[in-house]
């Protein structure tokens, strides 16, 4: 039988990679880490990948209380963000 997920969580995995690009390029406090921050945090479990999903709500919990990722926070994401790819065998 057929996933009925797989194309919807290879899409997923792609927005990943380019996440993972995009995140190098980002300082900690950018807008953008937050919108890529909340998107992971909202569906990375949905996808199989519940450890992202930790990390990413991690952060967003912080960022929405006011405390801006510090290098760290971004590492641990960016660091999940390839363990997702890797388990997905690089789809």
């Amino acid at each position: 039988m057929t996933d009925p997920l797989k194309a919807l969580r290879r899409q997923f995995v792609d927005r990943c990679r380019a996440d993972q690009d995009r995140l190098e390029k980002l300082e900690p406090g950018d807008k953008e880490t937050a919108l890529i921050t909340h998107r992971l945090a909202g569906a990375a479990g949905a996808f199989g990948f519940p450890g992202l999903g930790r990390i990413a709500a991690d952060i967003d919990v912080r960022i929405r209380n006011g405390e801006p990722p510090c290098r760290q926070d971004l590492d641990n994401l960016r660091r999940g963000l390839a363990q997702a790819i890797d388990q997905d065998g690089g789809a």
